[in-house]
């Protein structure tokens, strides 16, 4: 259809002087409308400097009586660059002057002033009318009168919120710069009071400091024995300003004396010019409890500096020694309490820090056993090897060697030349083997078997085996039990992938789960290689990462995750790809081998005939 452009010079003479804001001069008591900021108010929570988010210019409650719209002119500020500031300006899809898109379809939509936004991101602003008036009428595009979004503007952070605090701008109207006209060109009453409230508050972080003993079980064998304990803090973030702590630790001084106190380095990291140092407070000694701190010193103005703490680290080490041994089965043990009541974490500014609650220990003797003894153990060191009356070892898996050994002593004095019996059971009770050896001059017998991973159903040996050693001294039987558990040294329990298919030249992050009952330090490798429908390897090569298994408590497993990124080169073929997944004790190449069989099914994703974009 032919336009009929500029048919009523008039008309758009009057548009064009109102769109580039002339005054309202011929207002008419009919309604414009009312325009509005949404969302109001913009309410952001610890957006950081160069946060970006689109807010709207919206129109309503436009009189259905009056003669309708026909164009608009709207120019917004904001009150504050420093704090917020417009970058971007656009008319989205369906907006207020052309909401089914027919006039800018049919080439009639005149945006007088583009959607744009000052240098400065101080205002932003458009202008919009038709070409043809006659032509918007004849189509139905004009008079307006429904509700609409005029324009998106999209505001950017210039600040953060201070501590505690918040910055606030508002956005409004430009008075001699909104316009709104009906298709005559005539001006309109409009409401423009409207104001849009912008906020940005800080947000504490998610993570709480705290405090905890490390170990957090103890266990000395002798009176007189000594062991440090740490006094660690956790989860620290930067964002609380951390410069300070205290504590009150309590234990109990029959069984144990302090040897000595020593400061730790974790805030010291931090504490460096322009900073002040350090100034650590105490130890205060009471009965059965001690008492120390340790803050970071601001400059000589009183000023701290960033960067602040962050992370986990030492702040105290304390020195113990064992002072009262029970004899079994009297075994003397005691809490290492760090008493919350007493811990505390301040800021900057002197403002307590919200903390989670802290980590204690537990310490014990192991009592000595008098009379006529035997303990029985496996060949991994104290405390993992079950030494002590009926205790349970670490894991042992397919194929392994079990060495046991047992102490058998009356008065803590070797018995020799006895004949000590061992008893394996399964899980299932079934007696797996009896073994028999002499004590030696220490009062030790030896013996070994391997776990058993027979033909059929191997796994059905998984769980939990029970060892029995007895002796007769002088006529009397003793017996120790030890229990341990018989497992793959790692489970593979999942495998996935970022999305399920990959076009030639993305890359594949893959996360694999795995679990241990491990309670010693073991390394494991990790591999995964992606193989194409072709069954080809990628020729990016097999991918991999470490991890160390350990301190699981007996009969429960703990998890660990790790992720791989595959490149899908372009020599791999479209179709369906699989991914192996093995964990091992090391490369072959090195003399490792698998600790479980690849993790099944064996994971699928799709590779696209494409190129990414």
């Amino acid at each position: 259809m032919r336009k009929k452009l500029f048919t009523s010079t008039l008309v758009i003479a009057m548009l064009i002087s109102t769109m580039i804001g002339l005054t309202s001069t011929f207002a008419q008591p009919y309604s414009g409308g009312q325009l509005h900021f949404s969302p109001d108010p913009v309410a952001l929570l610890g957006a950081p400097i160069g946060y970006e988010e689109w807010i709207q210019v919206t129109i309503d409650n436009i009189d259905p009586d009056g003669p309708g719209i026909g164009g608009i002119q709207v120019k917004v500020q904001t009150s504050d660059t420093s704090i917020v500031k417009f970058v971007g300006c656009r008319l989205p899809a369906g907006h207020f002057m052309d909401p089914d898109g027919s006039a800018e379809a049919e080439g009639n939509l005149w945006k007088v002033t583009p959607p744009k936004v000052s240098p400065d991101g101080s205002t932003a602003e458009v202008a919009i009318t038709f070409y043809d008036m006659t032509l918007a009428i004849d189509h139905g595009d004009a008079p307006i009168y429904d509700s609409g979004v005029i324009m998106e503007v999209k505001i950017r952070v210039e600040a953060t919120p201070p501590k505690y605090g918040s910055v606030s701008a508002t956005f409004s109207f430009v008075d001699g710069d909104t316009v709104i006209g009906d298709t005559a060109g005539v001006a309109l009453e409009r409401d423009i009071s409207d104001t849009g409230e912008y906020t940005n508050t800080w947000v504490a972080p998610s993570t709480l400091p705290h405090l905890e003993v490390s170990p957090t079980s103890v266990e000395l064998l002798n009176e007189g024995e000594e062991f440090d304990l740490n006094i660690v803090i956790k989860n620290v973030d930067p964002a609380w300003e951390l410069v300070g702590f205290n504590f009150k630790l309590n234990y109990n001084e029959t069984l144990l004396e302090i040897v000595s106190v020593s400061n730790g380095t974790f805030l010291e990291n931090w504490a460096g010019p322009p900073n002040g140092g350090m100034f650590y407070l105490g130890p205060v000694y009471g009965p059965n409890y001690i008492i120390a701190g340790a803050f970071i010193l601001p400059d000589e103005n009183g000023t701290y500096y960033g960067p602040f703490p962050e992370g986990e680290g030492v702040v105290y080490t304390i020195r113990f020694r064992g002072i009262l041994q029970g004899t079994y089965p009297t075994t003397y043990s005691c809490a290492l309490d760090l008493d919350d009541s007493w811990v505390d974490f301040g800021d900057k500014d002197g403002v307590g820090i919200p903390k989670d609650p802290s980590v204690d220990g537990w310490y014990s003797m192991r009592a000595k056993v008098l009379g006529r003894a035997i303990d029985v153990f496996t060949q991994y060191p104290d405390p993992y090897g079950g030494q002590g009356v009926n205790k349970t070892s670490d894991m042992f898996w397919p194929q392994e060697e079990v060495i046991l050994t047992a102490n058998v002593t009356y008065n803590e004095w070797p018995v020799q030349n006895k004949d000590v019996t061992f008893e394996v059971k399964a899980p299932d009770g079934t007696t797996m083997t009896v073994l028999v050896n002499r004590t030696d001059e220490n009062g030790q017998a030896t013996v070994s078997f391997r776990m058993n991973w027979p033909c059929d159903n191997p796994e059905d040996l998984f769980g939990e085996w029970t060892v029995i050693a007895s002796v007769d001294i002088a006529g009397e039987v003793v017996r120790d039990f030890l229990w341990f558990k018989y497992d793959y040294l790692v489970r593979i329990w999942k495998v996935t992938t970022d999305k399920t298919s990959y076009a030639h030249c993305e890359t594949i992050t893959v996360t694999v789960e795995i679990g241990s009952q491990s309670q010693m330090p073991r390394n494991v490798l990790i591999v995964v290689t992606l193989h194409d429908e072709l069954n080809y390897p990628v020729i990016t090569g097999t991918v991999y990462f470490d991890v160390t298994v350990a301190q699981a408590e007996y009969c429960s497993y703990n998890n660990y995750t790790g992720t791989v990124r595959i490149h899908v080169d372009k020599s791999v073929v479209a179709g369906t790809a699989k991914l192996h997944v093995a964990a091992l004790t090391d490369w072959p190449f090195n003399g490792g081998y698998a600790l479980c069989d690849e993790y099944k099914p064996t994971p699928e994703i799709g590779i696209l005939a494409e190129w990414a974009a």
